[in-house]
């Protein structure tokens, strides 16, 4: 297969070599080229190389793979004590103190969780994001390090509690004191087991069985111990730190120490106040927030109804993002600085695409049919998210992420980056979902995304790896996609995608096959692209290798029979310098 991909000038020679490959030729339908057009001096702008982080995953494989930035975040970010090593659990698993390093003789005690995570971020020279909590809890310093463990819903406390959904018990298995926080009146009769949308909860426990309150100066004394270690934001540590994580769910995941609803008010208050704290203590840091769940807070705070409600009301009418934007340019820190650098949001398409192993073909399609979310203004979602309606300007169902942040952003606070610090397209070994998240990269790219990390880092040698390696390193000698995103058009982009880069003396062209069956493109550059092409991608079967290579006819490349649902990369290399648009 590895002359799958030939300029038509060598396919005759090609189908001699190759008689398996000229039996398959032969026999696929006859069917129209996609035509593609890519023009390096148009919507050139450069694209920034952070689009490439994930969340956690392993040091090492971290390492060897590339990833520019690594992410310390998640629901349990929210409540990390950096003094002792321990982070609760939440409602991901029962309310619980969990511990780390063992000996507490230090502060932070050697060998923490943070020191060792960052440690191995900036060893292989990747930028790590930190969150910051700003919930104004901390696990409690004497947590134990041996079960029990501390837990929100003591059962020996608050009562017999219920499993938290079908498929998980009403305790910890480890620790049957630990509670969901889950009831029925029947089985607990306490004034205490309230009912709520989608059940019982328990209410009015206490926050201190497990936390305690904390203020902006707990976090200064991490970063300072940060700077101690690593070195400040500008001489190799941390530079980027995020202002918690998902504080619109608070109520939820947080609920046995945040029950009530986070406002717009809240939110912001506590944005510039831990926001000024850090540049404070580090004042080349950058921050991000406000750190959103998903689409229902692009409008409204936990207070309101999804998009609308009485906290939305109370301030203008406003989309609460937009709102927040407005207060990070009309409240700068003292001296002139922002409290907030990156707009932050998390989106996962809905639908049962997202954190989903179905790799159906109907799910497939509708998984790649969801990037349209992103970028495309007449697009409506295909999930819950229609039924929000189109009945005023917000145009609810029809999602348009990107451009619509990026038009609040310069209407009320210009210069404020973009970032997507949680989004997933698809499970590890779906391969749809790794032609999403390749084509993700494009639309990033494209689209003026500055910083992106994925929930969470593939695992090694899947299929959602593949999508990474393909930008990161093409050709397994180091060659990264890098420089300006400049114009591409497919002339049928539910079929194929079509994305571009050019870099110095490269013109790289990522092409994307959606469909169930191999696919021929045909692209037209504005001027010629350079005098020597090498063809590189993955599928279902293959992993990132160089598929064939060829010269362009002038300004045209022609390939044939691009592999069914794959990403391939067509690198374009020997262009006078006149043609150049990037740098390498």
């Amino acid at each position: 297969m590895s002359s799958a991909f030939l300029s038509r000038t060598a396919i005759a020679a090609a189908l001699a070599a190759f008689a398996p490959f000229a039996a398959m030729q032969t026999a696929r339908p006859a069917a129209a080229a996609v035509a593609v057009s890519v023009d390096t001096g148009a919507d050139v702008h450069p694209f920034s190389p952070l689009i490439f982080g994930i969340a956690y995953g392993d040091g090492a494989r971290n390492a060897a793979i590339g990833y520019p930035l690594r992410r310390w975040g998640g629901n349990s970010a929210t409540r990390y004590n950096w003094q002792v090593d321990v982070h609760n659990t939440a409602s991901d698993w029962y309310f619980e103190n969990i511990p780390g390093a063992s000996d507490r003789s230090h502060v932070p005690p050697l060998g923490n969780d943070a020191d060792a995570f960052i440690g191995e971020a900036r060893a292989y020279g990747a930028d790590v994001l930190l969150t910051i909590p700003t919930i104004g809890w901390t696990p409690r310093a004497d947590s134990p390090q041996q079960h029990p463990y501390f837990a929100g819903f003591s059962v020996a406390k608050y009562g017999v509690q219920e499993p938290p959904n079908p498929w998980s018990a009403a305790t910890d298995p480890w620790d049957p004191d630990a509670g969901s926080g889950e009831c029925l009146p029947a089985h607990n009769p306490s004034p205490d087991c309230v009912a709520y949308s989608e059940g019982y909860h328990l209410v009015n426990n206490d926050p201190h069985d497990t936390s305690s309150e904390v203020a902006p100066a707990f976090w200064k004394d991490w970063i300072a111990h940060l700077q101690a270690t690593f070195g400040g934001a500008a001489n190799g540590g941390v530079r980027y730190y995020s202002l918690d994580n998902e504080v619109m769910l608070w109520n939820s995941t947080h609920r046995d120490v945040h029950p009530a609803p986070t406002t717009f008010d809240e939110t912001w208050n506590k944005a510039f106040a831990y926001g000024g704290a850090i540049k404070q203590q580090d004042p080349a840091a950058k921050v991000t927030g406000p750190v959103t769940w998903g689409y229902c807070d692009l409008f409204g705070s936990a207070a309101d109804d999804c998009a609308e409600g009485g906290d939305r009301n109370a301030h203008g009418g406003m989309p609460f993002v937009a709102w927040y934007l407005q207060q990070i340019c009309a409240h700068p820190l003292a001296g002139g600085a922002r409290a907030v650098d990156y707009l932050d949001l998390h989106y996962y398409p809905q639908g049962g695409v997202a954190l989903n192993d179905d790799d159906s073909p109907s799910t497939a399609a509708r998984r790649l049919r969801a990037l349209k979310e992103l970028y495309d203004p007449d697009w409506v979602s295909e999930s819950w998210i229609a039924d929000l309606g189109d009945n005023d300007a917000n145009h609810y169902s029809k999602p348009n992420l990107i451009p619509r942040v990026r038009g609040w952003i310069d209407q009320y606070c210009p210069g404020t980056k973009l970032a997507i610090t949680e989004y997933n397209w698809g499970n590890d070994g779906t391969v749809s979902g790794a032609v999403a998240q390749a084509e993700l990269f494009g639309i990033f790219a494209r689209e003026g995304v500055d910083m992106a990390t994925r929930w969470v880092a593939p695992e090694a040698n899947s299929l959602a790896e593949r999508a990474f390696t393909l930008f990161l390193d093409y050709d397994g000698a180091g060659a990264r996609v890098a420089g300006n995103s400049v114009r591409a058009q497919s002339a049928n982009g539910d079929q194929v995608g079509a994305y571009a880069f050019n870099s110095g003396g490269r013109t790289m062209v990522l092409l994307t096959n959606k469909t169930t069956t191999a696919q021929d493109v045909n692209i037209a550059f504005a001027s010629v692209p350079g005098t020597a092409w090498t063809l590189y991608g993955f599928d279902a079967t293959h992993a990132v290798h160089s598929i064939g290579t060829g010269a362009p006819a002038g300004t045209s490349v022609s390939l044939t029979g691009l592999p069914a649902m794959s990403a391939n990369l067509l690198v374009v290399t020997g262009a006078d310098s006149i043609f150049r648009n990037g740098f390498d």
